[in-house]
């Protein structure tokens, strides 16, 4: 027998609301501290969801829904759940496994005698790691629950590992905190993005000990962690008071020299975020005096691109100011005259990579262009600020390659093997990621990946890659907006446009795009990104829609950053 039973979804709302106008205020005393944005709350105010244990002489179906409900709620280790479960069954169940994200309106539960069955339409789901995944398929997701009799009440005997939660309420009572690990030459921070209960008594505590235990799978060998391999938390919790952390580690962090230490410390204090100010490090109980990581060898964090846009203009190339072009040394006559129309030009405006006359070129400023790849079909170019060219055709997305400034062309191994085209590619600023907009036997797909190097720096593959969220229409141009985050540009019907934006391991946005829009790049200042129009006009969103910021231009460039 099948049953639809309502949601407990507008309850939780209520809830919460109830419990924020309770608790919530706003200081009117204290210092001001300057900090990040606030992604964790205090344990004072207590957003949790507080679910109801059950009830004495409850249905199976009340003990089954409550159970569902309850594990919306971490505190204390998921303990009203628990409540739903036998005893032998409360101590082996593991909600971290996994949260499955469904809309909340579309649950079904069904009986046969003990055993009752869930479905649920995923919208997203966290795994083990924390990472965030939108999901493919709407199609139904089945639970099964076995119920036994426990001191006369019913009882859940047999649950599947992980918590189903509806989103808005994940988004309450889970919150995105930032790891961060390194690039291969300790040059940028990478980010990797996890999802974690917005605790702060136990928040601390799992973001160190996911930075200890490494990155997401699809990071693995782009990205490196500054602890020597084998560390572990020597007490398994992270205790924080006046603003600092006190992480102590296994003896495997014995083997970091001063440099390493310093490098240790600065990730845990990036990664731990508005969690805490500063971190005291301690090896075995032994505590370090690490000194502060000077400024000039701290690396580059989220490098931002020049408010005003490159463009190719008429006879012009350079920086757009108003309605005038302003030249770039040594670069602008060699990129007007090949008649570009994509560009990308690294963070020194040194190098350019350029398509043009059906191939890609490589443009020094202190050197003549150089035809770099001149195979048929080729898709815009892509640049790393390591001086690699990444050229591919359309019809062929295995063939991806690197060229370096040396000319040497070098095959960069792809994992998307049913991909049948490739529509747009482009490397992250910081050089250690790439995201695709690949093309499938069933439409489109949007993943990233990420760049694993070989000796000289010289790419030599892409990791396993992750498939991100899109959206119905017609992927057309794909850029870096932050550094995790990317904007997709597509066509609907007719001329209209949508731009879905999205952090990679977190949530995205929709808003609609210029009409007729063709590509999409990053920006600076006031606007994340801008798109060039068919009519030539460079658009920029407004409260209110888009404005045109100048006309007749016929490529924008992408930045990897600003001098």
């Amino acid at each position: 027998m099948r049953r639809p039973l309502r949601t407990v979804a507008a309850l939780v709302a209520v809830a919460l609301v109830g419990v924020l106008a309770a608790c919530a205020s706003i200081p009117d005393s204290g210092p001001v501290r300057q900090g990040r944005a606030v992604t964790q709350v205090n344990d004072s105010l207590d957003l949790d969801f507080n679910p109801s244990p059950p009830a004495p002489g409850a249905s199976q179906q009340r003990i089954v829904q409550g159970f569902i409900d309850a594990a919306s709620s971490p505190k204390n280790n998921f303990a009203i759940a628990r409540e739903y479960l036998t005893a032998k069954a409360a101590a082996s169940w593991n909600p971290d496994e996994s949260v499955t994200i469904d809309d909340g309106r579309n649950r079904e539960y069904s009986d046969g005698g003990d055993q009752w069955h869930l479905e649920v339409s995923p919208v997203a789901n966290v795994d083990s790691d924390g990472a965030y995944h939108p999901v493919a398929s709407r199609a139904p997701v089945g639970l099964s629950y076995q119920l036994v009799k426990e001191d006369g009440q019913w009882r859940i005997s047999v649950a599947p590992d992980g918590v189903v939660i509806d989103d808005p309420t994940f988004r309450a009572v889970y919150t995105q905190q930032t790891l961060y690990f390194y690039s291969p030459d300790y040059a940028y921070l990478v980010p990797d993005a996890r999802w974690f209960p917005a605790r702060v008594a136990t928040a601390a505590t799992r973001v160190v000990g996911a930075v200890l235990a490494g990155p997401v799978p699809w990071l693995k060998g782009a990205v490196v962690s500054a602890f020597p391999q084998g560390t572990q938390l020597a007490v398994p919790s992270v205790t924080t008071q006046g603003g600092v952390a006190r992480v102590d580690l296994s003896s495997e962090a014995s083997r970091a020299d001063a440099t390493q230490q310093q490098r240790m410390q600065y990730q845990l204090e990036q990664s731990l975020g508005s969690l805490a100010q500063s971190v005291q490090l301690s090896v075995e109980g032994n505590v370090q005096q690490i000194p502060t990581l000077p400024p000039s060898d701290a690396p580059l964090q989220d490098p931002g691109v020049d408010s005003h846009p490159i463009v190719y203009r008429g006879n012009q190339f350079g920086l757009l100011n108003g309605s005038s072009v302003t030249d770039l040394a040594g670069m602008s006559d060699d990129v007007v005259a090949l008649g570009p129309t994509a560009i990308t030009i690294d963070a020194a405006r040194e190098q350019a990579a350029v398509l043009a006359q059906g191939a890609v070129w490589s443009v020094h400023r202190t050197g003549n262009p150089v035809q770099v790849d001149n195979r048929p079909g080729l898709i815009a170019p892509s640049l790393d600020n390591d001086g690699f060219v990444w050229s591919v055709p359309g019809s062929s997305p295995d063939a991806l390659l690197a060229t370096g400034t040396s000319g040497g062309a070098h095959p960069v191994k792809t994992q998307w093997p049913a991909a049948s085209a490739v529509v747009a590619l482009a490397v992250s600023r910081d050089g250690t990621r790439v995201v695709a907009l690949l093309r499938t036997a069933s439409g489109y797909s949007l993943v990233a990946a990420g760049i694993v190097r070989g000796p000289g720096d010289v790419p030599a593959s892409l990791t396993q890659p992750v498939e991100l969220g899109l959206g119905s229409g017609q992927p057309q141009s794909i850029a870096w907006t932050g550094e995790s985050t990317v904007a997709v540009l597509s066509t609907d019907a007719g001329d209209a446009t949508t731009i879905e934006e999205q952090t990679i391991g977190g949530t995205q946005t929709t808003s609609a795009g210029p009409v007729d829009g063709r590509t999409i790049v990053g920006a600076g200042g006031l606007s994340r990104y801008l798109v060039l129009a068919a009519d030539g006009t460079l658009q920029a969103p407004t409260g209110t829609g888009w404005q045109a910021q100048t006309d007749r231009v016929g490529a924008v460039a992408v930045q990897l950053g600003q001098p």
